[in-house]
């Protein structure tokens, strides 16, 4: 009995051994298994939000032209700045010359566009691309006037950032507008604004309010109907708790650009690579 022990004691071990390292084995194998299995899910993670940011920083980009600068001033936009936009439309009134370019849908018969009708057009726009199910992937919204340059990588950098920062706020850029009239009684119409979704969801009034509620907020409201120049639509856009300009207020400007150079009352500091407009001279 003790001779068949010792034999199986001499022939098992080194089976013995190959059982440890087998074990040693498979923990080194389900510790880079589990490792892998961490890495590609964070490697997944990050991609699906890269996917995210990029979805969340489609531009829809809207300009609204008079009938008599819009034959000469489409053709600049979408040859220069209007084809970097994800989605690029014109708002102005039809006319047989200009039925091949890109006219947004239902603002084909409107008036034509003034100085004193823009800012309430530029509002109808707004509602109506919040209630289009077409246009549901935008969540940028840029409006023009046929006067504008907009420098579109900057505009991007400024999205990315704002994705980033600010993305569960409703926000507005409308640059200067309320500074030059605050300061110094200058109106502007037409200047660049951008919006992001949830700005637009905010100038639809609430419809689940109590009858106190309802007159609060169809006071503030109110002036949506009335506004004609930027700064009207930016104290609106306040009032009803849209988050203005987050960060530099310069990155716009609502005038040209020598009129900042040359009038020693406007003391502006302006950050050339980072603006978001170019207005001609």
């Amino acid at each position: 009995m003790l001779y068949y022990y010792r034999s199986w004691r001499r022939y098992s071990r080194p089976f013995s051994r190959f059982f440890y390292i087998f074990i040693l084995a498979l923990f080194i194998g389900f510790i880079w298994s589990a490792y892998h299995i961490l890495l590609f899910n964070e490697d997944d993670t990050i991609n699906k939000n890269r996917v995210e940011i990029q979805k969340s920083s489609l531009i829809f980009c809207f300009v609204l032209s008079a009938n008599k600068y819009h034959l000469t001033a489409s053709r600049s936009i979408v040859s220069t700045w209007g084809r970097r936009c994800d989605r690029f439309y014109f708002v102005t009134r039809l006319q047989n010359t200009s039925a091949q370019l890109m006219m947004l849908e239902n603002f084909q018969d409107i008036s034509d566009v003034t100085p004193t009708t823009i800012t309430s057009q530029t509002f109808n726009v707004l509602l109506y691309l919040q209630k289009e199910q077409l246009f549901s992937s935008y969540h940028w919204f840029l409006r023009a006037s046929d006067e504008s340059y907009v420098i579109i990588p900057n505009l991007r950098r400024l999205i990315n950032q704002l994705n980033t920062e600010e993305y569960n706020k409703p926000l507005a850029y409308v640059g200067d507008v309320e500074q030059m009239y605050d300061k110094y009684q200058i109106s502007a119409t037409g200047s660049v604004m951008l919006f992001n979704r949830k700005a637009l969801n905010s100038l639809i009034m609430p419809a689940d309010l109590d009858n106190n509620e309802h007159d609060t907020d169809a006071e503030k409201y109110k002036c949506l109907y009335t506004m004609i120049y930027d700064h009207e639509f930016a104290t609106c856009m306040k009032g009803i708790g849209i988050n203005l300009n987050p960060g530099n207020e310069n990155l716009i400007l609502s005038q040209n650009l020598s009129m900042y150079k040359m009038d020693k009352r406007l003391k502006v500091k302006l950050i050339e690579e980072q603006m978001l407009t170019a207005i001609p001279r």
